[in-house]
This record gives C-alpha cells, sequence and structure tokens, in this order.
C-alpha cells in the first residue's frame, strides 16, 4: 500500500478557521452597512481575514484570540476549537504485536519497538531455487499497487470541499443573486444560498471521484517491479515457504484450532530487475477493516525471504528506523537497511495485534542493480479465503 504523499489536515483546519472569518464578516457587513457600503465593508473584512488567517504561523493560526480578536471579540469559537481538534488529536497508541515462536531456529532481532527480526537459513537453497523457477515458469506481470486508505481521503476531500469552496462560493452566489432585488429578505438569501451549496457539492463530489481514480493509477509508477503468486502447495518450495511460516506464526489463541496459514495471503514472488525499485510504502492500511475486508482484514505481519544473493542495490531500508548493528546493515546509510542474503528472511509488524496502523513500518525496496527474487507472506487480522488466500483443501491436503 503506498502512503498519501500529502496530509490534508493541515489544509482542513486552515480553511476552517477561513470560512468562519468569512461568515463573521458577512454578519458584521449586514449588520453595520448596506448598499454599496455594504459591498465595500465585505470586501475588505474578507480580503483581511483570508490574508492573515492563511499566512499566520499553524501555532498562532489556532489562537481564538488571534483569530477572534481580529474579527469581532476576544472569544473561544467554535471553529477555532474544532481547528485545535483537529491540530492535536493524537494517533492511536500502537500496542503489542501479535505472538510467534520466539524459539524459531535461527531467529534474531535487530530492531525492537518497532520489532524488526531477521531469521537465518529460513529456506534452504534447493527451496529458493524452486520457488524462482517455478515463479519464471508460471510468468511474471507489474507488481500491483493498491490505494490505501482511498476511503478516508474521499471523506477528507467532500469534509474540505463543503466547509471550505462549496460553502464560500453558495454564500457568495446567494449574495450575487440578490443584488438588484428590492424584495430580497434573509429568507430568500438562505434559500439560494441552499441551492448553491447542493449543486457545488454535487460538482465537487464528481471532481473529488476523477481526482481518486487519477491518484489511483498514478501510484502504479511508483512500482516497476513483477510478480506472481504460487498457491499450489504440491510445489517443493511453496510447501517449504508456508509450512516455515506456519511453524514461526502461533495461532491467536490456544482455543484456535485453525492452521496459521488459514491468515496467510498466498505467497508472492517478485523479481526486481535492474533499475527497478518500490517507493517508501506501507503494507498495513488505515482503512482495513472497509478496504481489506475480503483479504483477511488488516496485515499484521510481513515476512520476506531472499531467493537470491544481491551483491549491488535490491537493498530493504526502513527510512524511519536508525541504522542497526549487523552484519546485514547497510554500512554507509544512517537509517536501517539489510542487504539480501539468500535463504535469510526479514520479519515486522505493520500493525499491532489489534490492527491499529504502525506508521514506523515504512520502508522500501532500493534501485536494483543486480537482479532481485524475493518471496513474501502476509498475515492477516483473520481467516483470507480463495483466491488471495489457500484453500482449505489444500490446506488439510498438505499441511
Amino acid at each position: 500500500a503506498i502512503p498519501t504523499p500529502c496530509s490534508f489536515k493541515f489544509l482542513k483546519t486552515k480553511l476552517f478557521c477561513i470560512l468562519e472569518s468569512v461568515v463573521i464578516a458577512i454578519m458584521k457587513a449586514i449588520t453595520l452597512n448596506s448598499g454599496k457600503k455594504f459591498c465595500q465593508t465585505l470586501h475588505q473584512r474578507i480580503s483581511l481575514l483570508i490574508l492573515a488567517t492563511w499566512f499566520m504561523p499553524t501555532t498562532t493560526a489556532f489562537s481564538p484570540t488571534l483569530i477572534a480578536g481580529h474579527t469581532v471579540s476576544v472569544q473561544t469559537s467554535f471553529s477555532s476549537k474544532l481547528a485545535s481538534s483537529l491540530a492535536t488529536t493524537a494517533q492511536p497508541i500502537v500496542g503489542n504485536r501479535i505472538s510467534i515462536n520466539e524459539n524459531y531456529p535461527g531467529l534474531k532481532r535487530i530492531h525492537s519497538n518497532p520489532d524488526i527480526y531477521v531469521i537465518e537459513q529460513f529456506l534452504d537453497d534447493a527451496s529458493c531455487d524452486d520457488l524462482i523457477n517455478k515463479a519464471i515458469d508460471k510468468g511474471t506481470s507489474r507488481s500491483p499497487v493498491a490505494y490505501a486508505g482511498w476511503t478516508d481521503d474521499i471523506k477528507d476531500l467532500l469534509g474540505l470541499a463543503a466547509s471550505g469552496p462549496v460553502s464560500w462560493f453558495a454564500i457568495l452566489g446567494a449574495w450575487y443573486e440578490s443584488q438588484g432585488d428590492i424584495n430580497a429578505s434573509v429568507l430568500s438569501l438562505v434559500i439560494h444560498a441552499l441551492r448553491n451549496y447542493a449543486a457545488l457539492f454535487v460538482l465537487a463530489a464528481i471532481g473529488i471521484a476523477i481526482f481518486t481514480k487519477w491518484r489511483a493509477d498514478s501510484l502504479q509508477n511508483l512500482r516497476t517491479s513483477t510478480s506472481t503468486t504460487l498457491d499450489d502447495l504440491s510445489q517443493m518450495g511453496s510447501l517449504n515457504f508456508v509450512k516455515r511460516a506456519s511453524d514461526l506464526f502461533r495461532p491467536a489463541s490456544e482455543l484456535v484450532d485453525a492452521s496459521p496459514a488459514t491468515f496467510f495471503e498466498a505467497p508472492t514472488v517478485i523479481r526486481y530487475e535492474r533499475d527497478q525499485a518500490l517507493a517508501p510504502h506501507f503494507d498495513a492500511n488505515r482503512s482495513a477493516d472497509f478496504e481489506d475486508k475480503n483479504r483477511g482484514g488488516q496485515t499484521l505481519s510481513t515476512l520476506l525471504v531472499y531467493l537470491n544473493d544481491v551483491d549491488d542495490g535490491g537493498t530493504t531500508r526502513f527510512g524511519k528506523l536508525p541504522r542497526v548493528d549487523d552484519e546485514r546493515q547497510v554500512k554507509n546509510d544512517e537509517k536501517l537497511n539489510i542487504i539480501p542474503k539468500k535463504g535469510d528472511a526479514l520479519l515486522f509488524f505493520p500493525a499491532d495485534e489489534n490492527g491499529i496502523f504502525d506508521e514506523r513500518t515504512e520502508h522500501e525496496g532500493c534501485l536494483a542493480v543486480d537482479e532481485k527474487w524475493i518471496a513474501r507472506i502476509w498475515r492477516h487480522a483473520d481467516r483470507v479465503p480463495p483466491p488471495f488466500g489457500l484453500s482449505d483443501d489444500c490446506i488439510k491436503t498438505y499441511l
């Protein structure tokens, strides 16, 4: 899941403050003036308030004294409280990760909080080679990219439009329509504003839908690798990979009879040729309860196995975590950056056991110089049904 490069929170907060200033300016202008004088006063007040609100430092713009003091009086206003709430709302606290077999052979923790492990010789050479050969035989295609969080982005953009431009233009349009009408009343002004608001909101929704589609299409450029899934456990490489992963992950509780493999997505083999890469991204999704419901919900763990030795390029880098004291660490990088070694696995947890998103696990597949092959299993919060996961018959037969 590729992260959203920009946040709408700052812009939304500013627009709430501006909207309040515009409404207050209109109310004051109506109260104090009429006719031509009204237009002049309204224009002056709105211009000054938008400039003052937008260009204030963020920490100052949230001050009710400075915002409301410039307009009417020194008092705490609704939108100032709302803006402060938006600006200071803490992210959910990341709890404990899912349990694993801490005594698994070769397991070595290289970073704590969040936990990141290397597992030495997780797969033997024959299994690694078989996974590569079976992927070549099946054929690989451009690796897909999921626009994680698109539902939240749509809600944010709709809220931003509704509380900002749609409201402004609805009010200003209603005022313009009432000019020259000597019988205009407050009621007619409100009716015009509501009609304008409905029409503008529909247009904004269409524009946001088009933007979301364009954004989803453009994200594909951030990933240039090719991949394929191998869900046939009659094949030696896939079977050994899933068996070892099942031994590594413990059931959610001792009362759970289902195999850990029921929570796995089918193994995915990914190929990076020269100059191919995967931009910084997250494996978990803040909107997983809705967007990933059909594939097991939130991704709780990622297990990567390097299928070949890579002498140059193709490292796995965690841009928000410091370097570690390990032989696999890239020497000249101050961030955690792991050099691929054939048969070794990398294990980390994109979300805690309750599905809380952990943004610290953002990572990337650095630009490949030598060809790189990896195999991946995602362990989800719930059962992963086919075609994303392994079938019950396959699990019962081979596991």
